[in-house]
């Protein structure tokens, strides 16, 4: 009895704290020759850049994308009569170009806290040595890192009212259209899509983050992979320490100590009848087959990756491109 009811418990506050395990569908392994061949003539992951270079510092990498902006505007208003559009149109670019240069920012607990909890929470770690600009654009807001002041990453935040009824599924479909296929997709233990990976010999990882349950929009991240490689695993281990809930109170732990005809007694007495209770009432029939020994968790395991795997087949007959979708 006390061996169940704790294999309950846990499942219930696994349940309630989101926990899930992830897993990969690697394309790159099985499917390497097929997947380089499709991605012939797209172009490199480093196109995003332009005349950005990783390594760059923040002060040249601000000169850049203040030039880029002013060209934008340029060539928008080229060969438009309409003298309150171009006004219109210079201001919001020279504004654009005043904030991104006024949004440089060394990235310390002291001032980070904000963007701790925001999308781009976990794309670094404060006191470290990293910092950030921030630029605005039509449908998007770019967030250029650096560490010790040399650039390794550009995060793009699509603006939700851009993206507007497009799914992750078919957002990532679209990025296969431009850079070709992925070479790894991430799902969790429910065959949720949560991201997809793309690599080339340009040394730039892209990922595509699913954030619609979060923040309604997708998150794409294109780094400097030597350099980002080494941070990662940094980053990931300071936002355990600051998402680490509580203990199991000691009530909940109570629940797991031997109860005996005494404790059905109590509940008899309160309720004044005899009563049975259900202990696997509102667990899952997955659940409860591994608790009754009917099947096992690697079992069940096994099949939810191939649920993933097919759902990912399914995702590319499906898909369709949004017309029109700009994808960086």
């Amino acid at each position: 009895m006390r061996k169940v009811l704790s294999t309950i418990i846990a499942i219930a506050i696994a349940s309630s704290c989101g926990a899930s395990v992830l897993f990969t569908c690697d394309m790159a392994q099985a499917q390497s020759k097929p997947a380089a061949k499709a991605n012939k003539g797209k172009p490199a992951l480093n196109s995003v850049l332009g005349a950005l270079k990783w390594g760059m510092s923040s002060e040249k990498a601000k000169k850049i994308i203040a030039d880029k902006i002013m060209a934008d505007y340029n060539a928008k208003a080229e060969g438009n009569a309409d003298l309150s559009y171009i006004d219109h149109l210079r201001k919001t670019h020279s504004d654009r170009v005043e904030n991104m240069q006024k949004s440089y920012l060394t990235l310390t607990r002291d001032n980070s806290a904000a963007l701790s909890v925001s999308i781009v929470g976990e794309e670094f770690m404060p006191d470290a040595g990293e910092s950030m600009l921030t630029s605005r654009e039509d449908n998007a807001t770019k967030y250029y890192f650096f560490q010790n002041d040399k650039l390794y990453k550009v995060a793009v935040v699509y603006d939700s009212s851009y993206l507007g009824p497009v799914a992750f599924d078919t957002f990532c479909a679209t990025t296969a259209q431009k850079y070709g296929k992925a070479a790894k997709e991430i799902w969790d233990d429910d065959g949720n899509f949560l991201a997809s990976v793309w690599t080339d010999n340009s040394n730039v990882k892209l990922t595509v983050k699913n954030k619609f349950s979060s923040y309604n929009t997708v998150l794409m991240v294109f780094a400097d992979d030597a350099v980002e490689s080494g941070l990662t695993a940094k980053h990931v281990d300071y936002y355990k320490t600051l998402n680490k809930g509580p203990e199991v109170s000691s009530a909940i732990e109570a629940l797991t100590a031997d109860s005996g005809d005494e404790d059905a007694s109590s509940v008899d007495a309160l309720l004044g009848k005899k009563t049975k209770v259900d202990l696997l009432a509102g667990l899952s029939q997955e659940d409860i087959d591994i608790i009754n020994g009917v099947t096992t968790e690697k079992e069940v395991e096994k099949k939810k990756k191939a649920k993933a795997k097919k759902a990912a087949k399914d995702r590319k007959n499906d898909a369709k491109a949004k017309k029109g979708l700009e994808i960086f």
